[in-house]
């Protein structure tokens, strides 16, 4: 845990291709609020070995360890507000005590929109790359948790985000702002520096775009992938925050 009062913190855990970008860049138009992009990408890529587009200069110019994750949270310190955004699966099998949040919003997708569209940029991918699997045993975890701890199904919030959004606050005990609506175009400084591979589509964007239909079935590998992702999704979809 980090040694010195924080400000309010919200903790987004999230699984990747699931409009995690642009809500980031909507949480950054609040003012006051700092926000932090895949804080724990580097220490996973290190640990993992895995290989992504971008492995080694995220590896420069992210974090590797806690320790050095925690010295970049300290620079945030004197915001009102950090919004983390975090993939589920880079949190699995980690100590949740590296930072103490005010609050928890798990952003969840049908896992067949997901998959499509994570295999855009990268075809061979596995159950766990998803996130959702993990998200719902994340969720499980944080039973003790205290304060606010919501799910919110991104397409649904889409369907109508000039409404949705005040309530996603509202949950979360934050102020509501008509500038969450919208955001510069364009490359961000706080982009992490993964963004040539994954960014492109959402640097077009100033505002939530409408909600895609749920494709049809997928390749083979593919729809095995949505299938062993869509038991966990489903239990998350039942706690989700309904929007009427």
């Amino acid at each position: 845990m980090l040694p010195f009062h924080m400000p309010k913190i919200i903790h987004a855990i999230s699984g990747p291709r699931n409009i995690s970008t642009a809500i980031m860049y909507s949480f950054a138009q609040r003012p006051g609020c700092a926000v932090f992009d895949e804080p724990l990408y580097g220490i996973y890529l290190n640990d993992s070995k895995i290989n992504h587009p971008g492995k080694d200069v995220v590896l420069k110019n992210w974090p590797t360890s806690f320790k050095s994750l925690k010295q970049r949270i300290t620079l945030l310190k004197d915001s009102e507000e950090i919004y983390l955004k975090n993939m589920a699966h880079h949190q699995e099998n980690r100590p949740w005590e590296w930072v103490k949040p005010t609050a928890y919003i798990f952003w969840i997708r049908h896992p067949r929109k997901v998959v499509q569209s994570f295999t855009k940029v990268i075809d061979n991918m596995s159950s766990m790359d998803v996130g959702l699997i993990q998200q719902w045993q994340q969720w499980q975890q944080l039973y003790n948790f205290k304060g606010p701890k919501i799910v919110i199904d991104s397409d649904e919030m889409l369907q109508n985000p000039n409404k949705n959004m005040p309530l996603v606050c509202q949950a979360l005990d934050l102020v509501w702002t008509e500038k969450m609506l919208n955001w510069p175009k364009g490359k961000k400084s706080y982009d992490g520096p993964w963004w040539p591979y994954w960014y492109k589509n959402v640097h077009k964007s100033h505002e939530f775009g409408p909600a895609k239909s749920i494709p049809n079935q997928l390749r083979d590998d593919h729809e095995q992938v949505v299938q062993s992702n869509l038991p966990a999704y489903e239990e998350l979809y039942k706690r989700r925050l309904k929007f009427q």
